[in-house]
């Protein structure tokens, strides 16, 4: 069954999820009827019988925001966490929210989460929930709890990975004999793998557990320790990829030997280090400058300054030019950094050549008969190294002028456009104005350019 991307904001332990538009949405893998039940907050059968909706508001870390819609059902049978005949479960309108659009009358297998924020029951479709006539596989488990035997039962494999030249995880097989503590309210146990890398422990008491996966330095995973709640006759399932552990760290500074803080740096594996094409791992230096990287796969790698796709234009760091370890700017000049499996490196100091100075680019946007163009909007980027990059947006005044902040020796592409609309006329839909991109090489601490707008109707 196709998943859906979706914010879960109601209770930790719903799917990792991230909002990546706002009418589509995906949940992270799926879950059995054991897993759902163990650690959800409600699950019943029964009938939604009335709806109301809210406002969204505005403050998005609210219950409301994600959920606004609530409905009233009818229960007919409660299997956890319920004891009255009627309940309200809220959720969102659909789309990016992930909300679950109940049909009033029809009759449900519902899977509730208690929100943390109000003690709302909410669900979406990143759960279990489902019509009642296709939830055959969820009734025949539920029905089963009065034979089940107390307790719980959490579960798991561990398994090594390395990350491919783009970053993708490729599994290259189990970790058997690694040890796990997994520690309730009222038990503690220790665990290993097997020879497959799974491990398994049965007739725990319900509630709260913490999930800690024991590793050598040499090895690292996402998060080594995981908290859970598993209801009486639930079970949970716990895995873990396990990568390499290769540090590096080290320290930047600017010519006088002072910390060059907040400076963004760059690891990228030496033979694909175009960022044009390639992605690198990213740390932003602290207030003394010092920086590191951990969980590196073995390799070669170059370590640089300033070598990211998306700069932002005001970045005070940007007066710093693109420099490769140990302080050229010339990539062919740059020391390659040669990283064993779980090595760790250290004090790689790193020092930057003289900060560019600052400028501002000072604009005016005209017609092409001078008058100016009332709040132009603008968009530039810098184009220094020939990357892509990404267009940044401001606006002009009511007298067509702009500002942009630069350093010498930067150069960028800005293009403008009028803000008048389109009348609607589908005759018209034909392009009303030309302007030609403006390319301005820093060179002075004041540049002045003026950008002319042809009206073609």
């Amino acid at each position: 069954m196709a998943r859906k991307f979706c914010i879960a904001v109601f209770t930790s332990l719903v799917i990792v999820v991230m909002v990546t538009s706002a009418d589509g949405c995906s949940c992270a893998g799926g879950s059995s009827p054991c897993q759902e039940y163990g650690r959800v907050s409600a699950v019943f059968v029964g009938t939604p019988i009335a709806v109301r909706t809210v406002p969204r508001p505005a403050n998005t870390d609210s219950d409301e925001y994600w959920a606004p819609r609530t409905f009233t059902f009818s229960v007919e049978t409660s299997f956890l966490g319920l004891a009255a005949t009627e309940a309200e479960v809220s959720t969102g309108l659909g789309g990016g929210d992930c909300g679950y659009d109940f049909t009033l009358g029809r009759r449900y297998v519902v899977y509730a989460y208690k929100s943390a924020k109000s003690g709302k029951l909410v669900t979406s479709i990143c759960t279990r929930t489902n019509p009642f006539e296709k939830a055959s596989e969820d009734v025949e488990f539920l029905r089963s709890l009065r034979s089940r035997q107390p307790g719980v039962n959490i579960s798991g494999e561990v398994r090594r990975m390395r990350r491919s030249v783009d970053g993708n995880p490729i599994s290259t097989g189990p970790l058997p004999d690694f040890t796990l503590i997994i520690e309730g309210e009222n038990d503690r146990r220790e665990i290993r793998t097997d020879t497959d890398g799974r491990f398994s422990l049965t007739g725990l008491s319900p509630g709260k557990f913490k999930i800690k996966l024991q590793l050598p330095d040499e090895l690292t995973t996402y998060k080594a320790e995981q908290e859970i709640t598993v209801a009486d006759r639930g079970c949970a399932t716990v895995n873990y990829s396990v990568v390499d552990n290769g540090r590096l760290s080290g320290r930047v500074m600017d010519p006088n030997g002072q910390p060059a803080a907040g400076v963004l740096l760059v690891l990228m594996d030496k033979d694909h280090s175009d960022p044009t094409t390639n992605w690198g791992k990213l740390v932003n230096a602290d207030k003394e400058g010092q920086f590191s990287f951990s969980a590196l796969p073995s390799g070669q790698y170059l370590l640089a300054v300033n070598l990211n796709r998306f700069p932002q234009p005001n970045d005070p760091t940007n007066a710093y030019p693109r420099t490769y370890y140990p302080g050229v700017t010339d990539a062919s000049k740059a020391e390659v950094i040669t990283l064993g499996i779980g090595e760790n490196l250290s004090d790689f100091n790193f020092r930057l050549p003289t900060r560019r100075e600052p400028s501002t680019i000072t604009g005016k946007v005209v017609w092409n008969d001078g008058t100016p163009v009332m709040n132009a909007g603008i968009s530039f980027r810098e184009v220094t190294y020939h990357d892509p990059g990404i267009n940044n947006g401001i606006q002009a005044d009511d007298q067509g002028y702009f500002t942009i902040n630069a350093f010498i020796g930067q150069t960028f592409v800005i293009e403008a456009r009028s803000n008048r609309p389109y009348d609607g006329n589908p005759r018209h839909f034909v392009p009303m104005e030309r302007v030609e991109p403006l390319r301005v090489v820093v060179s002075n601490p004041t540049e002045v350019v003026k950008i002319v707008i042809t009206r073609l109707r």
